[in-house]
């Protein structure tokens, strides 16, 4: 069972309430008193705690040890997505988690299908939360991405110029194989285009970036969630 969140911060010998969806969450597998289910606070500490009450509506938990999340990787890297279908984009959110990426910008791209707004964005924004938060839950991951929106990709140009490296993946580019990490990078960020690539205007000017560098996932056409985690896979591992 992966670990739940509460409302307040937890130590040893605290007895903690659990309400809302963690505790239907909880509740949906029946607990019994003096149960064990681990328990992590707003200050991301985490404590295997005692199950002491339980309601219809929710339940009491005795905090006993505290237990480390595991590490979170050294190199911080934040996804650039051009927006793609939603299917798509549920999937690079749950498996991005997982693979360890610290950001998720949506933005986007002159050949995005249908292309999302800022009041649009809004919308789902509590929806593709909370499956980064069950996805961090599911992998006990301490932490989940933060999501952001860009309109465009001038803004997308804008925002990467903070980064120690920025990787652009277009079959065009250089086989990520050759990636070596310079020990000095502690941010990096990777951008990925929607499904029709992106059009040569635009990847003028990422190239125009000087800290930009073009790679390619090898020779075959990948669907943009492949390429998403493709990628994060070979920079976080």
């Amino acid at each position: 069972m992966p670990y739940f969140l509460c409302d307040q911060n937890l130590s040893a010998g605290l007895t903690a309430e659990v309400v809302g969806d963690e505790a239907r969450h909880i509740l949906v597998h029946r607990p019994k008193i003096g149960e064990e289910i681990k328990l992590q606070g707003p200050d991301g500490k985490r404590y295997l705690c005692k199950i002491v009450e339980v309601k219809k509506t929710h339940l009491l938990a005795k905090a006993d040890k505290e237990i480390l999340p595991p590490k979170e990787p050294d190199l911080k890297i934040t996804l650039f997505q051009s927006v793609v279908s939603e299917k798509a984009l549920d999937f690079i959110f749950q498996k991005g988690t997982e693979l360890g990426v610290s950001k998720i910008i949506l933005f986007n791209s002159q050949n995005t299908a249908v292309k999302l707004s800022g009041d649009k964005f809004k919308s789902k924004q509590e929806r593709w939360n909370k499956i980064l938060i069950e996805s961090a839950k599911q992998c006990e991951r301490g932490v989940w991405p933060e999501l952001e929106f860009l309109l465009d990709v001038d803004q997308v140009l804008s925002s990467a110029k903070i980064f120690d490296k920025v990787f652009l993946a277009d079959i065009s580019g250089q086989p990520i194989n050759h990636f070596n990490r310079d020990q000095s990078w502690s941010i990096l960020s990777i951008i990925i285009g929607p499904e029709g690539g992106f059009t040569q205007e635009e990847l003028s000017k990422f190239k125009s970036l000087s800290n930009a560098e073009v790679v390619s996932l090898g020779p075959i056409l990948l669907r943009a969630e492949t390429a998403s985690l493709a990628s994060l896979a070979k920079m976080l591992n």
